[in-house]
């Protein structure tokens, strides 16, 4: 069985590829016929080519399961045509033998969509929303947002945790931060201070170098009797100063980017951020539990063909059940996306939210091979 494993292996990985290699090629027709109406001056073919590769790596993280799928029930189908599957299960492979033969070429996959989703995509994707922003002379704007990206900060004093509230309107691709307030509240909830700062650059270790940074510290009012609110409100002149934070400008990248383009380094490391600022992480938890098990699905796709190999010719050609492979890839690419929506706006748990659409497709699998050896 070593031999046939090998052999079914290599079938599988190959036919995976060429699905693969066929899915890209039509997302990256897509993708660079919608550039076309933004070449111009600044904008020209090359750079439409350029930005339109960059994206590829995201586009074969996202397909891969569909790949996957429909590469197997390819080979499963042709198996079953040439009567060669036949053959296998006459010399005795049971089902659990055929679904241990497929795991193999199944966690190959998962392996690479772990190391590429992780690692490749990510870092692909923000160099083409940077190379376009840098080629096109702008800024790159805030996702979801049109008053620009806050961030909620908690710093520790001896009078109790005071919170400081952060906002910037764009950044460019040089980590440049534009356009700053900053409102600074104390142990008791009570604004002390207000920075507006035209530009920000990051220091290592240092914090904020704010240019242009006006400061106006505000009074308690505690005592209102003694001096006028007027005398007590201090208001610096526009200059440089050093801001420290911990607020570094991955947190501020974040919201540049979908949180299903990101990585689960960069979604668990905000996550973070936002549980200890006490804000609600449900969207960024669902995305970062979606990458969790979105390469798992390439199992459960895998496990999808296998009643393929069990049809005989009067059950369709390899046509037909190359269409039925292409409904289930899409049942499931739907149904992943509508999970994600639908617990974010239910507040469902979001390791739910992750497993369900697989879960679903691995009944589905469990039924399909019910239903062949019942027959």
């Amino acid at each position: 069985m070593m031999v046939i494993t090998r052999y079914l292996t290599k079938e599988i990985l190959q036919a995976t590829g060429f699905v693969l290699l066929a899915l890209v090629a039509l997302f990256a027709f897509f993708d660079l016929v919608g550039q076309l109406g933004r070449i111009g001056s600044r904008y020209g073919l090359l750079d439409a080519f350029i930005i339109t590769g960059l994206s590829l790596p995201m586009r074969i993280y996202e397909v891969m399961p569909i790949a996957a799928l429909l590469g197997t029930v390819f080979v499963m189908s042709q198996w079953a045509s040439r009567s060669e599957f036949t053959i296998l299960r006459v010399a005795g492979l049971s089902p659990v033998r055929l679904a241990g033969m497929l795991m193999v070429p199944g966690i190959l996959l998962v392996a690479f969509t772990y190391v590429f989703g992780e690692f490749v995509a990510p870092s692909s994707d923000t160099y083409a929303r940077e190379y376009r922003a840098t080629i096109q002379h702008t800024t790159m704007n805030i996702r979801g947002s049109d008053t620009g990206a806050w961030v909620r900060e908690t710093i520790d004093s001896p009078d109790g945790p005071q919170v400081r509230y952060i906002n910037i309107q764009k950044m460019t691709p040089l980590e440049e931060a534009i356009d700053w307030r900053i409102y600074d509240f104390d142990a008791k909830q009570r604004l002390t201070r207000v920075i507006a700062a035209q530009s920000g650059n990051y220091v290592n270790h240092q914090g904020w170098l704010l240019h242009k940074a006006v400061n106006t510290s505000l009074p308690l009012l505690e005592n209102l009797e003694q001096t006028p609110i007027i005398d007590r409100v201090m208001i610096s002149k526009p200059q440089r100063m050093m801001f420290r934070s911990e607020i570094d400008p991955s947190i501020f990248g974040v919201m540049m980017l979908k949180p299903e383009n990101m990585s689960m380094r960069a979604l668990s490391r905000y996550v973070t951020h936002l549980e200890q600022s006490r804000q609600q992480s449900a969207r960024y938890e669902i995305a970062l539990w979606n990458k969790a098990f979105y390469p798992i699905a390439i199992l459960v796709m895998i496990a999808l063909a296998m009643p393929f190999a069990y049809m005989n010719r009067r059950s369709g050609g390899v046509s037909i059940k190359i269409f039925a492979g292409v409904m289930i890839g899409l049942a499931f690419y739907t149904i992943n996306n509508l999970f994600s929506y639908v617990g974010m706006l239910n507040t469902w748990p979001p390791l739910v939210v992750a497993m369900v659409p697989t879960a679903c497709m691995l009944v589905l699998a469990m039924i399909g091979m019910w239903f062949v050896e019942r027959r």
